[in-house]
């Protein structure tokens, strides 16, 4: 597919582009009538084409604007040829309308719906060259960010621009080649960047997470307003105004135009706002390519501002030397009968069976017997790819390659592949980064020479990461050495508990990726008490791929007795100094441990684990913190359990446990039965989105500790209505023996500090240990978050990113029938929430309570 390097064309048309009123026309589209060459103008409506002498007709697009032909001769120079571009006057009287007052946009979006998914099967296979620009200038940092900038070498008000030369190819149903033939661009030395060519679809019901006008869920989401239409070449174009039901995130606000009887997209400006608060503007064009229309040019504008940090971003494709092959059972145009509005046109189809066969070319059809027949058609298809041996399961298939040329490729080959010329912005950023680059050249000669990061004594206090060889694009660097410093667990607030004292973390890993998806790592960890005077520490080492994952573990150190870790070791540390209230509560153990996960198939995965432990009681060694509160004491670091200790006031603790061995073995087998798989580059993985996963998992515990759990759970992610659902149900029980000791129990993550951490199983008023249970046990939980609801009535608290959810959580045990039910909203500082909870407890009402989200 590559093309041979080509001297710079000397000859060709270049101009700008304008309307009527003398306003530029930026990324207007110009196409070379008859041949596969097109452009862009640039942001300043440039536009340049380089082509051999000769006679050529030239046609230019711009959204709103009359498609207008211009004949040109080129001859040993370039030629100059400046255009304006009328706007459309659209028709608003010929629209032909059913009875009553419905706008005639909703009956063209009904069409329009009903086609989408003809449209994206259309086209068997296609090929194209593309050119691919992104730009992005920071225009604002805080203090703190300057030196983050600086140490980057990047500067605030420089344009840093990358460009690629793309060669793109698609295949039925899912199957996307892309090869970077070049790419050039300003970013700092070592980045090594590449970019990808957007390919989403407006046909598709989802772009990304918002929905697109023309998903069959679109009128639960959109107004449509019919603003009428023009004539271009022949063809009847439709503009349609697209609001949102309720403005905010997750929803497009603009104009589409649909091409009449075909019901293809013919173009789109949208706006919208992401979860972050950021401003997108798009806008895309289609022209007719063997009478498909076929996206030539997109242009993506955002607008950035977070926690002080401003900047914007442009993101633009051209493409040209389409190669398109049609599928002929899904390129043909039925004329379909909208329902709502033709009823005795749908009533006189009733019944009619239609053959996949034999297709619907100009034949009436209702949008219910064409979506029936589309179906059909597709399973056919999906037999058809069986037959010939392809994988079904497969959903997405995408290869990326770059050429080993990219990156070298000389300026006459720029020269004639640049498709948008490079505004005088982009080219002074060019300038400017070059002389940044140049003034600390002697600086990043040395960090760069051998590629080989050095220590530096600040590493010492500060941790660091370590990055080894040549880095792949944006993504990963092939070795990575971290490093924890002591001191970082004073900055997380992790420094003290009343059984340490005051103590030290220190983390070394590296890590060696062998392809996108899989790795290995080993690393070795330290932990020092200096109230007990012990050093513990541990050795881990690990292997994951997608199908695959290996970990071992070995060493002695201190865990929490419920092993999810429910309990912040920084909150902790602020309530034990200022409060004198310890929640964190630990025993030690020596162990060796084997963790084994494996995916059978995309629905199936076996997770197995074997663990040798000694387990030793721990007890306070500090008996108060900083701040000495009247009538308050460190809790005894053997929690209370209503199970072992039934009466409170017994002055010795039911979880007091002696020094034991124990194995302990874990299996698991968990089902996700919509589960789907893609692949990146040949290397297959499985994507579990919209499927609920159903685990079955055994536990059992031998020598000092036996005993047996048996436990069953589902949960799953969906949306529903115009929010999502979480959930996630669990039971089970002990068999045979129950355990002695309450490390080996089953417990629930309780809360009982100010703060509450993200997690959909994590109690809000539960006692972290009270209810921990030896015996049968259920618990449920549910969390709906909306895309609008109470503050998020409010559009500038919306975008924002504030978001509510409410929230249900249960749990059913031999000593406790509990039930929490809350409301609470998240994005304050883009990181912080609130939550108010009320608990009952066996049927009656315990207390109410509020909670400050954090993302620790």
């Amino acid at each position: 597919m590559l093309t041979p390097i080509v001297h710079a064309q000397t000859s060709g048309v270049r101009g700008a582009v304008k309307n009527s009123k003398g306003e530029r026309l930026p990324f207007a589209a110009i196409q070379v009538k008859g041949t596969t060459i097109g452009t862009l103008a640039n942001e300043e409506a440039r536009y340049e084409i380089s082509l051999p002498p000769g006679s050529y007709e030239l046609q230019f697009q711009f959204l709103g604007h009359k498609t207008t032909l211009q004949r040109v001769e080129i001859k040993a120079d370039f030629q100059t040829l400046d255009m304006t571009l009328e706007e459309v006057a659209f028709n608003l009287a010929e629209v032909k309308v059913g009875q009553g007052s419905e706008d005639p946009a909703y009956t063209i979006m009904r069409k329009a719906i009903s086609m989408a998914r003809f449209h994206q099967l259309e086209v068997d296979t296609w090929s194209a060259r593309t050119y691919v620009k992104g730009t992005f200038r920071i225009t604002d940092v805080p203090f703190l960010g300057k030196s983050l900038l600086k140490k980057a070498n990047l500067a605030v008000g420089t344009t840093y621009v990358l460009e690629s030369i793309n060669e793109l190819s698609f295949r039925q149903p899912n199957t996307v080649k892309e090869k970077v033939i070049s790419v050039r661009s300003n970013l700092p030395p070592g980045a090594q960047p590449s970019i990808n060519f957007a390919r989403f679809s407006f046909y598709s019901p989802r772009f990304g997470d918002l929905i697109s006008p023309l998903s069959p869920q679109a009128f639960s989401y959109y107004r449509f307003e019919y603003q009428g239409n023009y004539e271009e070449h022949g063809k009847t174009i439709n503009k349609i105004r697209v609001r949102p039901r309720s403005r905010g995130q997750y929803v497009f606000d603009g104009t589409l135009n649909i091409v009449d009887g075909t019901w293809s997209l013919h173009s789109l400006a949208f706006a919208f706002v992401d979860e972050n608060g950021f401003n997108y503007n798009i806008r895309q064009l289609m022209t007719p390519v063997q009478d498909v229309w076929m996206p030539v040019s997109s242009e993506v504008n955002v607008r950035i501002s977070y926690l002080g940090a401003k900047g914007e971003g442009r993101y633009v494709t051209s493409v040209r030397n389409y190669q398109v092959k049609v599928n002929p059972k899904y390129h043909q145009v039925p004329d379909l009968v909208d329902e709502k509005v033709s009823k005795a046109d749908a009533q006189a189809l009733r019944g009619q069976k239609l053959d996949p066969k034999l297709g619907v070319a100009k034949k009436e059809v209702t949008r219910k017997q064409f979506k029936k027949m589309v179906r059909e058609l597709e399973k056919e298809d999906i037999k058809e790819l069986k037959k010939k041996g392809e994988d079904v399961a497969v959903v997405r298939d995408f290869s990326y390659e770059i050429d080993s040329l990219a990156r070298i490729r000389p300026a006459e080959f720029w020269s004639g592949e640049r498709q948008v010329p490079l505004t005088e912005l982009e080219v002074s950023g060019y300038r400017q980064a070059d002389s940044l680059y140049k003034a600390n050249e002697a600086k990043i000669r040395r960090d760069s020479l051998k590629n080989t990061p050095k220590f530096r004594f600040p590493h010492l206090l500060t941790g660091h990461t370590y990055n080894y060889g040549k880095r792949t694009g944006l993504e990963w660097y092939p070795r990575t050495l971290t490093f924890e410093s002591p001191l970082i667990g004073v900055t997380k607030l992790d420094f003290f508990n009343s059984v340490e004292g005051y103590l030290l973390k220190s983390k070394l890993e590296y890590f060696q990726r062998i392809t996108r998806f899989s790795r290995w790592n080993v690393g070795v960890d330290a932990r020092y008490s200096f109230a007990r005077e012990r050093l513990n520490g541990g050795f881990n080492a690990g292997y994951n791929n997608p199908q695959t994952s290996v970990a071992l573990n070995a060493g002695r150190n201190v865990f929490q007795f419920n092993s999810a870790n429910p309990i912040s070791e920084g909150y902790n540390t602020l309530y034990s100094l200022l409060t004198e209230q310890n929640y964190l509560k630990l025993y030690e153990k020596s162990f060796l441990s084997l963790n084994l996960r494996h995916r059978l198939n995309d629905k199936f995965t076996l997770s197995a684990g074997a663990s040798f432990e000694q387990r030793y009681r721990l007890q306070n060694n500090v008996t108060k913190g900083w701040r000495d509160v009247a009538e308050r004491e460190f809790s005894s670091n053997d929690p209370y359990n209503l199970e072992l200790s039934p009466n409170p006031l017994d002055p010795v603790p039911g979880t007091i446990f002696p020094t034991h061995n124990a194995t302990i073995l874990v299996g698991a087998l968990t089902y996700r039965p919509f589960a789907k798989a893609a692949r990146y580059n040949g290397e297959r993985f499985t994507i579990n989105n919209n499927s609920p996963g159903f685990t079955l998992r055994n536990r059992s515990g031998f020598g000092g500790s036996r005993f047996n759990q048996l436990e069953f759970s589902v949960t799953d992610e969906a949306q529903v209505g115009k929010g999502t659902l979480r959930y996630l149900a669990r039971a089970g029980t002990f068999y045979g023996v129950s355990p002695r000791y309450l490390m080996d129990f089953k417990h629930f993550n309780g809360n009982q500090t100010f703060f509450q951490s993200e997690g959909l199983e994590n109690f809000r008023l539960l006692d972290y240990y009270t209810y921990s249970t030896a015996n049968r046990y259920a618990q449920a939980h549910a969390d709906y978050a909306f895309r609008r609801f109470l503050l998020t009535q409010i559009l500038a608290l919306q975008l924002t990113g504030l978001k509510e959810n409410v929230f249900v959580n249960s749990l059913f045990t031999k000593n406790t029938n509990l039930f929490e039910v809350g409301y609470g909203f998240s994005g304050i500082l883009k990181t912080f929430g609130l939550e108010v909870v009320t608990t009952f407890q066996d049927g009656r009402y315990r207390q109410i309570g509020f909670r400050v989200r954090t993302p620790l």
